[in-house]
């Protein structure tokens, strides 16, 4: 898919599915969270003084994960404000061709030392302009 410069092949588990043998809902935001800190890890934002929270989450449920399906979720953030950021996620399979959910999260930066909000800081605002090419 376009604009989606950071991409993690997921490893999926038993326990990831349900009795019905569909991947349980939980688990898709389980999922998209694992590639949003490997997606942070990638740009060196390293989370010990400045971090941030999820502070919206919106999932669509496209197509049913199955099993024998390989999954891929694709990572960005999609725009930068002083102290929140809004980030997009797909997850698709390998080829790219199928997408099994799409996903949107507001995340907010805090300081670690007191739980408030903070403004980005220039580091890692720089590291993801840099990386998404904005």
């Amino acid at each position: 898919m376009e604009g989606f410069n950071f991409k993690l092949p997921l490893q999926l588990r038993y326990s990831d599915f349900d009795m019905l043998g569909h991947m349980n809902s939980a688990q898709y935001a389980t999922l998209i969270e694992l590639g949003r800190l490997k997606y942070f890890l990638k740009i060196g934002w390293n989370l010990s003084e400045v971090s941030n929270v999820v502070a919206s989450f919106k999932i669509d449920y496209l197509r049913q994960i199955v099993p024998t399906d390989e999954v891929v979720v694709l990572v960005k953030v999609a725009s930068l404000g002083n102290k929140s950021f809004i980030m997009e996620y797909a997850m698709v399979s390998p080829d790219e061709k199928t997408i099994f959910a799409k996903a949107e999260t507001v995340q907010v930066c805090i300081l670690k030392k007191n739980m408030g909000s903070t403004p980005i800081p220039d580091k890692i605002r720089s590291a993801i302009q840099t990386f998404e090419n904005m």
